[in-house]
């Protein structure tokens, strides 16, 4: 009974580091945007995104090999000893985080499940005793993987999560849980059920009379005594209600016009390029841009530029490209969150997401039927993801025939 409650404690620690680690080696730029947050939060902007990015892939790939080792059961002791320091790190921090609340969203299963701050605390108290007690009985893990065969099933787990993460980086991620993906509603996506909850908060005043401070709430408010005076007041969020996938999906022109309805309510394709940062836009991508607005142009249809860049830098662009593109001004954060790639493509069809990529995988066709183009992509993108698991298991059965026939 003690060695199947061991063997099941290793099990399923090291199924969740491979989870917390897969969902996020598939959006890497996710869980550096998520880490910029937090040093934004903690006062180090000067801290270089590549450092974010640096971090992001080494905590994810690292997260997911030892999950991987401890659920094979390899190299138990090394994998014991990095997940009792990872869990040892992060249980008094997400304690911090849920106390000071520096960020909404800790990032610790990427976009793939949201788990509030002190949710994520409780996880991490929940497991923190199974990471011990796997550390503690790491020697009582016999393993029949030795010599090569287990430097090879080993690292065929941390190479799966190396080519998962370069493809997350250099296109948009292989699966999309964000609230933007692919056939997304963004106005059902938006909307509030008439039977949802709402928002609750608690207010406190303070008020003061005869020098002496004293703090009342809605219930016991001295209405009828004007002999207080107010001093401040303070609202404390007891519950946030529904919160919907899609909440801030605003984006006004130069004017300061609302123009969300308008792209969502088009019965034709709206082309949306999505560049949080236009000044960071490459001079072949500009090129790129140029030749798909004339092309836009010849077509009469439409596209604009999502940015939160400022309309000197759209100046800029519009020099360097020869052209003066339509620009939408938008949130930062959530243009971000759009895609991961800058510039990114968007096309909205009846307020729906009908097609999205990064705009060095674009179709060779181009646009002109983005919903068949997209479904294409899609498919490829889905086979791409089944050959790859395919070849990760057929590398491991041959490592294990082999390696038991060398042992016969």
């Amino acid at each position: 009974m003690k060695n199947r409650l061991i063997q099941l404690s290793r099990i399923v620690v090291g199924l969740l580091f491979m989870f917390s680690g897969f969902v996020k080696c598939v959006d890497p730029t996710g869980g550096a945007i998520k880490i910029e947050d937090y040093f934004i939060a903690w006062g180090m902007e000067w801290m270089p995104f590549e450092v974010c990015m640096f971090l992001s892939l080494a905590q994810n790939i690292i997260e997911f090999g030892v999950g991987y080792m401890l659920f094979i059961n390899a190299y138990v002791e090394l994998a014991s000893l990095v997940v009792l320091a990872f869990m040892c790190f992060y249980t008094p921090l997400t304690l911090y985080i849920a106390i000071a609340n520096p960020v909404s969203d800790c990032g610790c299963f990427g976009d793939a499940v949201k788990l509030s701050n002190w949710e994520t605390f409780w996880k991490n108290m929940a497991f923190l005793p199974l990471a011990i007690l796997v550390f503690m009985t790491r020697k009582s893990c016999p393993t029949r993987l030795h010599g090569w065969r287990k430097v090879a099933v080993a690292g065929i787990g941390v190479l799966l999560a190396l080519l998962i993460s370069i493809k997350g980086i250099t296109d948009e991620p292989i699966i999309d849980y964000r609230p933007y993906s692919v056939g997304t509603d963004i106005n059902q996506a938006m909307m509030i059920p008439d039977d949802a909850p709402m928002p609750e908060y608690k207010t406190t005043f303070i008020l003061e009379k005869d020098g002496v401070r004293k703090e009342f709430d809605e219930m016991n408010y001295p209405y009828e005594d004007s002999t207080w005076v107010y001093i401040d007041a303070n609202t404390e969020v007891i519950s946030e209600g529904y919160v919907p996938p899609i909440k801030d999906f605003t984006l006004t022109d130069v004017d300061g016009n609302l123009r969300t309805n308008d792209l969502l309510a088009s019965k034709e394709p709206v082309v949306l390029i999505n560049s949080p940062k236009v000044e960071e836009i490459s001079d072949q991508h500009v090129a790129m841009l140029v030749e798909m607005a004339k092309k836009q142009e010849n077509d009469e249809g439409d596209m604009y530029i999502l940015t939160s860049s400022s309309a000197a830098d759209q100046k800029l662009l519009d020099e360097k490209a020869g052209w003066s593109f339509e620009y939408l001004q938008g949130d930062e954060t959530m243009l971000k969150t759009i895609t991961r790639s800058n510039p990114g493509v968007l096309v909205l069809q009846n307020g729906v997401i009908i097609a999205k990529y990064h705009i060095d995988h674009m179709p060779v066709q181009g646009i002109d039927n983005p919903l068949a183009t997209n479904l294409a992509n899609i498919a490829s993108e889905n086979a791409r993801l089944v050959i790859l698991c395919v070849i990760f298991a057929v590398a491991l059965l041959i490592v294990m025939i082999v390696g038991k026939r060398r042992r016969g």
